[in-house]
């Protein structure tokens, strides 16, 4: 798989989310978002869309604890599963 390649709808649509907010043409799944432009004002943008994307709730804490795309996405989808809802909303 291509660095470029997303494992997850999750992490398409969270790559979606981070490109918007960081106003980047494309995010890879193994890039940090504090390495690519990201700081903790812009982390609070994503973690309410992802929020609201998901329909789950959780904080900026947990993007800090994984800045990679790649594992919050994991992490989305682990809170996803334990609320019940069903996973990733493509964009409209």
């Amino acid at each position: 798989m291509e660095d470029n390649e997303y494992s997850t709808p999750t992490e398409r649509r969270l790559a979606e989310i981070w490109a918007d907010v960081l106003r980047l043409d494309k995010v890879k799944r193994d890039q940090d978002f504090f390495e690519i432009g990201g700081d903790s004002l812009l982390a609070t943008t994503v973690v309410v869309k992802a929020c609201q994307a998901w329909e789950v709730k959780f904080t900026v804490r947990v993007l800090l604890g994984a800045p990679v795309l790649a594992d919050l996405a994991g992490r989305i989808d682990r809170l996803v599963a334990e609320s019940g809802r069903q996973p990733a909303r493509e964009s409209a």
